[in-house]
């Protein structure tokens, strides 16, 4: 049997367990990249797919480069690698092959990167006062900023975001099939829950056109938004608010996380608040607290002048 027959059994797999558009996007691409190297070794039937061959295929991501001439990053292989992974576990569970050829294969580690960009106290109070409230689509674009910073979603969470899924009365939002087709409940301010009231009663009816698919933050043609839509509005406000900084919507989820850590919060609640299943992912923010410490004790502290 052909590998490459195999991959539209796998992508139907991934949607039939919940996995999320996105997921099975990347999916479909990372293993078309990977049949292309397989046809140029020329490699096509099942039989064939061995640990060696998968292993070459690792050896050629470590040497791939990218379209700007760069070395793919340790995540770019680890993803596309844990991609093949994920195929040949399915492959081998569903009889498609007696073993799994890839169950030895050991993804490289990713990296702690900490967030690039974080935006201070200032950043935050220019971009919230460029959207024009007077506005619908002024409003509009407030909302999505408030909510990102105030509940530190992902953009695609944002822009998936219904009206049922909010409870202004209590202070809350769910977060329906977030990364990993994992629920959530995230708190709102009950600064932005006033907010996303007069948006409701006064703003939403005026932007709403034809039927009522119950999106939350509805785009030009009264439509729900794409993760596209919300980062172009971020960039647009960021671009008004003469802030010289690298800002995106991830950025607003780093900012959060970080601010509040700063203020105290505990890392288990900020685990909860972003979604995390590690505790070890979240942990990344705590050495952007230590290097603020770092900065403020070389300042201060008398040993420096010693």
């Amino acid at each position: 049997m052909k590998i490459a027959a195999l991959i539209p059994k796998y992508l139907q797999h991934l949607k039939v367990i919940g996995s999320a558009k996105s997921t099975i996007k990347g999916n479909k691409y990372a293993l078309k990249t990977f049949i292309r190297l397989l046809d140029e070794i020329h490699i096509n039937e099942l039989t064939e797919l061995s640990r060696d061959v998968i292993l070459e295929y690792q050896q050629e991501l470590a040497y791939r480069l990218t379209s700007k001439g760069t070395p793919l990053t340790l995540r770019s292989q680890g993803y596309a690698l844990g991609v093949v992974k994920s195929f040949c576990r399915y492959l081998s569970d569903e009889d498609y092959m007696l073993t799994d050829p890839a169950v030895k294969i050991v993804l490289p580690k990713k990296p702690k990167v900490l967030p690039k960009v974080i935006m201070d106290s200032e950043d935050i109070r220019k971009l919230l006062s460029v959207p024009d409230m007077r506005t619908n689509k002024g409003y509009r674009n407030r909302i999505v900023l408030e909510i990102l910073y105030d509940t530190a979603i992902r953009a695609a969470e944002m822009a998936a975001v219904r009206v049922q899924d909010l409870d202004l009365t209590g202070g809350y939002l769910t977060i329906r099939s977030g990364k990993g087709a994992k629920d959530r409940v995230v708190p709102v301010s009950d600064r932005v829950c006033t907010m996303l009231n007069e948006y409701l009663l006064m703003v939403r009816p005026e932007l709403h056109k034809g039927k009522d698919d119950g999106a939350l933050i509805l785009n030009r043609w009264g439509k729900q938004m794409t993760p596209n839509s919300v980062w172009a509005i971020v960039k647009r406000c960021v671009r008004q608010a003469g802030i010289n900084k690298n800002i995106s919507t991830h950025t607003f989820r780093h900012s959060c996380a970080t601010h509040m850590l700063r203020n105290g919060a505990p890392i288990r609640q900020i685990q909860e608040l972003l979604g995390h299943e590690s505790l070890e992912t979240t942990q990344i923010y705590t050495k952007v607290t230590i290097n603020d410490l770092k900065e403020v004790h070389s300042k201060y502290h008398p040993s420096e002048s010693l």
